[in-house]
């Protein structure tokens, strides 16, 4: 059982940092050679994971942003042609966006070197959390 006092809460909460600061500098690796910031990829992605609800609002709702954040965003990936903006169907005053071929692109060259990339690195903060968590169980 892991004991619950505050050296521990403070080990686990440096970890936990530990492991957002290896994702980030990740996505900011990989991102980068596309010209694309983090964000604009988790945009991108959350299109790609979610072809069927493509409005801004969706978007937003999913990545808990706001549309003062996301729609200028959408509009850099519109402009640097890895989104592309339609008109609903349903309701003109509604505007989609979809991944164009160059997203896609990206997308299945991404996914390869993710898995390269994680492959290739000897030390993951994610292993260090579950030896330590195993660690205070035993």
């Amino acid at each position: 059982m892991i004991e619950n006092n505050k050296e521990t809460r403070n080990q686990v909460i440096d970890m936990l940092k530990a492991i957002t600061n290896y994702f980030s500098n990740m996505r900011d690796i990989l991102c980068a050679p596309y010209g694309l910031s983090s964000i604009q990829a988790i945009i991108v992605l959350d299109i790609y994971h979610n072809p069927n609800e493509t409005k801004i609002t969706d978007i937003c709702k999913r990545l808990n942003k706001s549309t003062n954040t996301i729609s200028p965003l959408v509009n850099r990936l519109i402009s640097k042609g890895f989104l592309a903006k339609f008109q609903s169907k349903d309701d003109a005053r509604v505007f989609n966006v979809l991944l164009t071929d160059k997203s896609k692109k990206i997308l299945s060259e991404e996914e390869i070197a993710v898995l390269n990339y994680i492959m290739n690195t000897s030390e993951h903060p994610i292993d260090e959390l579950y030896d330590y968590l195993n660690f205070i169980n035993d």
